[in-house]
Protein backbone atom coordinates (compact mmCIF):
# COMPACT_ATOMS: atom_id res chain seq x y z
CA UNK A 1 0.00 0.00 0.00
CA UNK A 2 1.29 3.46 -0.92
CA UNK A 3 2.04 5.65 2.10
CA UNK A 4 3.47 9.13 2.24
CA UNK A 5 5.76 8.13 5.10
CA UNK A 6 7.43 5.33 3.12
CA UNK A 7 7.23 6.50 -0.50
CA UNK A 8 7.02 10.31 -0.51
CA UNK A 9 7.46 11.85 2.98
CA UNK A 10 5.70 15.21 3.28
CA UNK A 11 5.83 17.87 6.01
CA UNK A 12 3.54 20.77 6.71
CA UNK A 13 5.33 23.78 5.24
CA UNK A 14 2.94 26.74 5.31
CA UNK A 15 -0.64 27.90 5.71
CA UNK A 16 -2.80 30.01 3.44
CA UNK A 17 -5.47 31.77 5.50
CA UNK A 18 -8.24 34.22 4.68
CA UNK A 19 -8.85 37.20 6.96
CA UNK A 20 -11.16 40.20 7.27
CA UNK A 21 -8.12 42.18 8.40
CA UNK A 22 -4.95 40.77 6.78
CA UNK A 23 -2.73 43.63 7.98
CA UNK A 24 -3.69 43.10 11.63
CA UNK A 25 -3.18 39.34 11.36
CA UNK A 26 0.18 39.78 9.62
CA UNK A 27 1.34 42.20 12.31
CA UNK A 28 0.56 39.60 14.98
CA UNK A 29 2.54 36.82 13.27
CA UNK A 30 5.45 39.11 12.46
CA UNK A 31 5.63 40.38 16.05
CA UNK A 32 4.91 37.18 17.92
CA UNK A 33 6.40 34.51 15.62
CA UNK A 34 9.30 36.42 14.03
CA UNK A 35 7.87 36.28 10.52
CA UNK A 36 8.78 38.91 7.95
CA UNK A 37 6.54 40.20 5.19
CA UNK A 38 8.13 39.49 1.82
CA UNK A 39 7.84 41.81 -1.19
CA UNK A 40 5.02 40.96 -3.56
CA UNK A 41 2.25 42.27 -5.75
CA UNK A 42 -1.47 41.83 -5.25
CA UNK A 43 -3.62 41.66 -2.13
CA UNK A 44 -2.15 38.44 -0.69
CA UNK A 45 0.48 38.97 2.01
CA UNK A 46 3.44 36.56 2.12
CA UNK A 47 5.10 35.98 5.49
CA UNK A 48 8.15 33.81 6.15
CA UNK A 49 10.46 33.11 9.04
CA UNK A 50 12.58 30.37 10.60
CA UNK A 51 10.90 27.08 9.54
CA UNK A 52 7.45 28.66 9.44
CA UNK A 53 5.53 30.62 6.83
CA UNK A 54 2.05 31.68 5.78
CA UNK A 55 0.13 33.65 3.19
CA UNK A 56 -2.90 35.78 4.04
CA UNK A 57 -5.59 36.81 1.58
CA UNK A 58 -8.40 39.29 2.28
CA UNK A 59 -11.95 38.01 2.60
CA UNK A 60 -14.28 38.60 -0.33
CA UNK A 61 -11.70 37.71 -3.00
CA UNK A 62 -13.22 34.28 -3.77
CA UNK A 63 -10.08 32.66 -2.37
CA UNK A 64 -10.20 29.60 -0.12
CA UNK A 65 -7.71 28.58 2.59
CA UNK A 66 -5.22 25.82 1.90
CA UNK A 67 -2.50 23.96 3.76
CA UNK A 68 0.84 23.47 2.02
CA UNK A 69 2.79 20.21 2.40
CA UNK A 70 6.37 20.13 1.14
CA UNK A 71 8.12 17.19 -0.48
CA UNK A 72 11.88 16.86 -0.75
CA UNK A 73 12.38 16.63 -4.53
CA UNK A 74 10.60 16.62 -7.87
CA UNK A 75 10.57 12.84 -8.34
CA UNK A 76 8.69 12.42 -5.06
CA UNK A 77 6.15 15.05 -6.10
CA UNK A 78 5.53 13.23 -9.39
CA UNK A 79 5.18 9.86 -7.63
CA UNK A 80 2.58 11.37 -5.35
CA UNK A 81 0.72 12.91 -8.28
CA UNK A 82 0.71 9.53 -10.05
CA UNK A 83 -0.64 7.77 -6.96
CA UNK A 84 -3.41 10.33 -6.59
CA UNK A 85 -4.30 9.88 -10.25
CA UNK A 86 -4.71 6.11 -9.80
CA UNK A 87 -7.25 6.86 -7.05
CA UNK A 88 -9.12 9.41 -9.20
CA UNK A 89 -8.13 12.34 -7.01
CA UNK A 90 -8.13 15.50 -9.08
CA UNK A 91 -4.85 17.45 -8.98
CA UNK A 92 -5.16 21.12 -9.93
CA UNK A 93 -2.09 23.22 -10.63
CA UNK A 94 -1.73 26.13 -8.23
CA UNK A 95 0.48 29.20 -8.22
CA UNK A 96 1.69 29.44 -4.61
CA UNK A 97 4.39 32.03 -3.80
CA UNK A 98 6.00 29.71 -1.24
CA UNK A 99 6.26 26.73 -3.62
CA UNK A 100 8.13 26.30 -6.87
CA UNK A 101 6.23 26.03 -10.15
CA UNK A 102 4.53 22.64 -10.37
CA UNK A 103 2.67 22.63 -7.04
CA UNK A 104 -0.80 21.12 -7.14
CA UNK A 105 -3.94 21.22 -5.05
CA UNK A 106 -6.36 18.49 -3.97
CA UNK A 107 -9.68 18.78 -2.13
CA UNK A 108 -11.08 16.28 0.35
CA UNK A 109 -14.76 15.19 0.37
CA UNK A 110 -15.74 18.21 2.45
CA UNK A 111 -13.76 20.72 0.43
CA UNK A 112 -10.62 21.20 2.55
CA UNK A 113 -7.69 21.96 0.30
CA UNK A 114 -4.17 20.57 0.61
CA UNK A 115 -1.37 21.73 -1.67
CA UNK A 116 1.74 19.64 -2.36
CA UNK A 117 4.88 21.20 -3.75
CA UNK A 118 8.58 21.93 -3.51
CA UNK A 119 9.47 24.87 -1.25
CA UNK A 120 11.20 27.93 -2.62
CA UNK A 121 14.50 28.88 -1.02
CA UNK A 122 14.15 28.90 2.76
CA UNK A 123 13.86 32.26 4.45
CA UNK A 124 16.88 32.74 6.71
CA UNK A 125 15.18 34.39 9.65
CA UNK A 126 16.02 34.19 13.34
CA UNK A 127 13.79 33.54 16.31
CA UNK A 128 12.80 31.14 19.05
CA UNK A 129 12.62 27.59 17.57
CA UNK A 130 9.12 26.67 16.39
CA UNK A 131 8.76 24.66 13.17
CA UNK A 132 5.29 24.61 11.62
CA UNK A 133 4.40 20.95 12.13
CA UNK A 134 0.72 19.97 11.97
CA UNK A 135 -2.80 21.18 11.37
CA UNK A 136 -6.09 19.85 12.78
CA UNK A 137 -9.76 20.08 11.82
CA UNK A 138 -13.18 19.29 13.23
CA UNK A 139 -15.48 17.33 10.94
CA UNK A 140 -19.03 16.00 10.83
CA UNK A 141 -17.93 13.08 8.63
CA UNK A 142 -14.88 11.68 10.39
CA UNK A 143 -14.98 8.17 8.91
CA UNK A 144 -15.40 9.37 5.32
CA UNK A 145 -12.68 12.01 5.59
CA UNK A 146 -10.16 9.65 7.21
CA UNK A 147 -10.75 7.01 4.50
CA UNK A 148 -9.97 9.63 1.87
CA UNK A 149 -6.68 10.68 3.44
CA UNK A 150 -5.54 7.13 4.20
CA UNK A 151 -6.76 5.16 1.19
CA UNK A 152 -6.35 7.79 -1.53
CA UNK A 153 -3.70 10.27 -0.36
CA UNK A 154 -1.44 7.97 1.67
CA UNK A 155 -1.54 9.28 5.24
CA UNK A 156 -1.03 6.66 7.97
CA UNK A 157 -3.12 6.45 11.15
CA UNK A 158 -0.93 6.78 14.25
CA UNK A 159 -3.60 6.83 16.97
CA UNK A 160 -7.37 6.79 17.39
CA UNK A 161 -9.42 8.09 20.32
CA UNK A 162 -12.50 5.92 20.87
CA UNK A 163 -15.66 6.56 22.91
CA UNK A 164 -17.19 4.03 25.31
CA UNK A 165 -19.58 2.77 22.62
CA UNK A 166 -16.75 2.16 20.14
CA UNK A 167 -17.24 5.36 18.12
CA UNK A 168 -13.98 6.80 16.85
CA UNK A 169 -13.83 10.43 18.00
CA UNK A 170 -10.34 11.56 16.92
CA UNK A 171 -7.79 10.31 14.39
CA UNK A 172 -4.12 11.37 14.27
CA UNK A 173 -2.35 10.76 10.95
CA UNK A 174 1.25 11.05 9.80
CA UNK A 175 2.89 11.81 6.47
CA UNK A 176 6.48 11.30 7.66
CA UNK A 177 8.08 9.86 10.82
CA UNK A 178 6.44 12.34 13.21
CA UNK A 179 3.35 11.14 15.08
CA UNK A 180 0.93 13.40 13.20
CA UNK A 181 1.01 16.14 10.62
CA UNK A 182 -2.79 16.06 10.20
CA UNK A 183 -5.62 15.17 12.59
CA UNK A 184 -9.41 15.25 12.76
CA UNK A 185 -11.85 15.52 15.66
CA UNK A 186 -15.46 14.40 15.29
CA UNK A 187 -17.54 17.52 15.86
CA UNK A 188 -20.92 19.17 15.34
CA UNK A 189 -19.48 21.41 12.60
CA UNK A 190 -16.71 21.62 10.04
CA UNK A 191 -14.00 24.06 11.00
CA UNK A 192 -10.28 24.58 11.30
CA UNK A 193 -9.39 23.47 14.82
CA UNK A 194 -5.76 24.60 15.23
CA UNK A 195 -2.25 24.54 13.83
CA UNK A 196 0.92 23.65 15.71
CA UNK A 197 4.57 24.70 15.94
CA UNK A 198 7.09 22.12 17.16
CA UNK A 199 9.87 23.50 19.36
CA UNK A 200 13.16 21.93 20.36
CA UNK A 201 12.63 21.34 24.09
CA UNK A 202 10.66 22.20 27.21
CA UNK A 203 12.62 25.42 27.75
CA UNK A 204 11.34 26.66 24.37
CA UNK A 205 7.78 26.10 25.60
CA UNK A 206 8.66 28.28 28.59
CA UNK A 207 10.13 30.99 26.35
CA UNK A 208 7.09 31.03 24.05
CA UNK A 209 4.81 31.22 27.08
CA UNK A 210 6.77 34.20 28.38
CA UNK A 211 6.60 35.89 24.98
CA UNK A 212 2.81 35.61 24.79
CA UNK A 213 2.47 36.67 28.43
CA UNK A 214 4.47 39.84 27.70
CA UNK A 215 2.05 40.61 24.86
CA UNK A 216 -0.93 39.87 27.15
CA UNK A 217 -2.03 36.95 24.98
CA UNK A 218 -3.39 34.38 27.48
CA UNK A 219 -2.96 30.62 27.26
CA UNK A 220 -6.41 29.03 26.93
CA UNK A 221 -5.38 25.33 27.03
CA UNK A 222 -2.34 23.92 28.79
CA UNK A 223 0.42 23.73 29.58
CA UNK A 224 0.15 19.97 29.63
CA UNK A 225 1.04 16.74 27.88
CA UNK A 226 -1.06 14.96 25.26
CA UNK A 227 -1.50 11.21 25.39
CA UNK A 228 -1.42 10.55 21.62
CA UNK A 229 1.96 11.87 20.47
CA UNK A 230 3.21 12.28 24.06
CA UNK A 231 4.04 15.93 23.40
CA UNK A 232 4.17 18.87 25.79
CA UNK A 233 1.97 21.76 24.67
CA UNK A 234 0.01 24.93 25.23
CA UNK A 235 -2.45 26.87 23.05
CA UNK A 236 -3.22 30.53 22.37
CA UNK A 237 -5.32 32.38 19.78
CA UNK A 238 -4.46 34.98 17.16
CA UNK A 239 -6.50 38.17 16.49
CA UNK A 240 -8.85 36.27 14.13
CA UNK A 241 -9.54 33.61 16.73
CA UNK A 242 -7.39 30.97 15.02
CA UNK A 243 -5.82 28.61 17.55
CA UNK A 244 -2.05 28.11 17.74
CA UNK A 245 -0.38 25.26 19.58
CA UNK A 246 3.25 25.16 20.70
CA UNK A 247 4.63 21.68 21.24
CA UNK A 248 7.78 19.81 22.24
CA UNK A 249 8.93 16.19 22.28
CA UNK A 250 6.41 14.95 19.71
CA UNK A 251 6.75 11.19 19.28
CA UNK A 252 8.33 9.65 16.17
CA UNK A 253 6.64 6.53 14.82
CA UNK A 254 8.14 3.65 12.85
CA UNK A 255 6.32 2.84 9.62
CA UNK A 256 5.52 -0.69 10.85
CA UNK A 257 3.86 0.47 14.09
CA UNK A 258 0.12 -0.35 14.25
CA UNK A 259 -2.31 2.41 15.29
CA UNK A 260 -2.81 2.97 19.00
CA UNK A 261 -6.22 3.23 20.65
CA UNK A 262 -6.98 5.72 23.43
CA UNK A 263 -10.13 6.30 25.53
CA UNK A 264 -12.17 9.44 24.88
CA UNK A 265 -11.33 11.13 28.18
CA UNK A 266 -9.75 14.31 29.51
CA UNK A 267 -6.54 12.52 30.47
CA UNK A 268 -6.05 11.42 26.87
CA UNK A 269 -5.98 15.04 25.72
CA UNK A 270 -4.06 16.28 28.74
CA UNK A 271 -2.47 13.84 31.16
CA UNK A 272 -1.59 16.76 33.46
CA UNK A 273 -5.10 17.99 34.11
CA UNK A 274 -8.15 19.60 32.53
CA UNK A 275 -8.68 19.34 28.79
CA UNK A 276 -10.49 21.16 26.01
CA UNK A 277 -12.96 18.50 24.82
CA UNK A 278 -14.59 19.17 21.43
CA UNK A 279 -18.32 18.60 21.06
Amino acid sequence: MFTLQQQTPARLHHLHVVSDDPARLAEFYCRQLDLEQLPGEGPTLVLAGPERAMTISPSGQHVEPHYGYALSHGDALERLRANLSTHNVRCTMLDDPLFECGAFLIADPQGRRLVFGLPVQAHAGKGVPARLQHTVFQTTELDRVVRFYVEKVGFTVSDEVVDDDGTVMTVFMRSDDEHHTLAFFRGSGNEWDHHCYETSEWNDIRDWGDRFAAAQVPIFFGPGRHGPGNNLFFMVTDPDGNRLEFSAELQHVDARTPPGVWPHAERTLNSWGRAWVRT
